[in-house]
């Protein structure tokens, strides 16, 4: 579910931190803090924290209901999502830009691209079917039934290629295809993850992450290392691993059905609360690893926010009243690559709903 943030800012496009030069530092030294282990600090990829940016607007991208999350195209002009009848593509600009019909295909819960970007995959009925902009014929693309969720990545680096994960009984097996024409290997069994989330590459080569509902499990991509499983705390939920694998952010149980957007490192230390006591919704990372946005409901209307995981410094940056879909229906966010742009819509399920873009710039 989510919710609205305790307060709003007093100036809309202003940092939830109306810190100087001295707030600012003692956030680089939490900084520090939070990225040290074992008396190393971890080299963290830095993007424009909420300081540098302000929110330049929410338009609506699209008047199709989408069943499914919105999904960038690598070179971030385009979104593909899917309706209760087919997968589209439109340009990320308001209005349905440049919409195209991609092919007729039922059920969908997901869509990705190719890394070329020339063919989308779409998981409809348990089958992952490509379908090439060119020739738009879905095609089994895996041979493979009972597929949950899947995850496509280029061939660079090494052990990169086409990821699923299929119920095991009461656990996930994840496999990888290195090519179209290669047998699968199986990564891994992840125990008691039934319900497992998502599946995503991290970046370099570590790995694969699969999030369930209260835990995240991190797999080789050679297949030849244990599966590493870390549990959130107590009434912990909805974990997302950064881009990088370094850090884990989730909905930490706050008392009375609140909670709080949390992050963690990835070996369960160094927690941190990013928002005070409320009702959110589940967090997604930016391509730099350094901010989380989420998203909540206040009254009829529904806020996106970002918080910067180092500093803990946040932004608002909009404010939508949806038209088809419940203000309290499950959303989910997805960064553009320019880590400068999020589209926003439903999450798979019952829900249908309107594909959103929010964009930030730097001040």
């Amino acid at each position: 579910m989510l919710t609205a943030p305790a307060r709003r800012p007093a100036r809309r496009g202003a940092s939830r931190t109306a810190a100087a030069g001295p707030a600012r530092l003692l956030g680089a030294i939490l900084a520090a803090v939070f990225v040290c282990g074992g008396g190393a600090v971890e080299r963290v990829p830095i993007g424009a924290g909420p300081p540098f940016l302000r929110s330049a607007g929410l338009v609506r991208v699209s008047d199709l209901r989408a069943v499914s999350p919105p999904a960038w195209a690598p070179d971030g002009r385009r979104l593909a999502f899917s309706t209760a009848d087919g997968v589209w593509t439109v340009q990320a600009a308001a209005g349905d830009a440049d919409r195209r019909h991609v092919a007729s295909v039922a059920g969908v819960s997901a869509v990705s691209w190719s890394p070329d970007g020339r063919t989308l995959a779409a998981l409809a009925g348990g089958h992952v079917v490509g379908i090439a902009l060119d020739d738009p014929v879905p095609r089994d693309l895996l041979g493979v039934d009972g597929v949950r969720l899947f995850a496509w990545r280029g061939p660079a680096p090494a052990g990169a290629g086409t990821a699923y994960a299929v119920a095991a009984g009461g656990d996930t097996a994840v496999w990888v295809v290195r090519t179209p024409v290669a047998r699968p290997i199986r990564l891994g069994l992840v125990r008691g993850a039934s319900e497992a989330r998502a599946l995503v590459w991290l970046g370099g080569a570590a790995g694969l992450a699969l999030t369930a509902a209260d835990r995240v499990a991190f797999l080789r991509p050679d297949g030849r290392g244990a599966v590493r499983v870390v549990a959130l705390p107590p009434g912990g939920r909805d974990p997302a691993p950064s881009p990088d694998g370094r850090f884990v952010a989730y909905l930490g149980d706050a008392g009375s059905g609140e909670s709080q957007v949390t992050a963690m490192r990835a070996d369960g230390s160094g927690r941190r609360a990013l928002t005070p006591p409320g009702r959110y919704g589940a967090p997604a990372w930016s391509p730099s690893g350094t901010l989380v946005a989420f998203a909540g409901v206040a009254g009829d209307h529904a806020a996106l926010d970002v918080a910067d995981v180092l500093t803990g410094e946040r932004l608002w940056v909009g404010d939508y009243r949806p038209e088809a879909a419940p203000a309290d229906a499950p959303l989910a966010i997805v960064w553009a690559p320019d880590g400068l742009r999020m589209a926003f819509g439903t999450d798979t399920g019952a829900a249908s709903g309107f594909v959103w873009l929010a964009t930030l710039e730097r001040r």
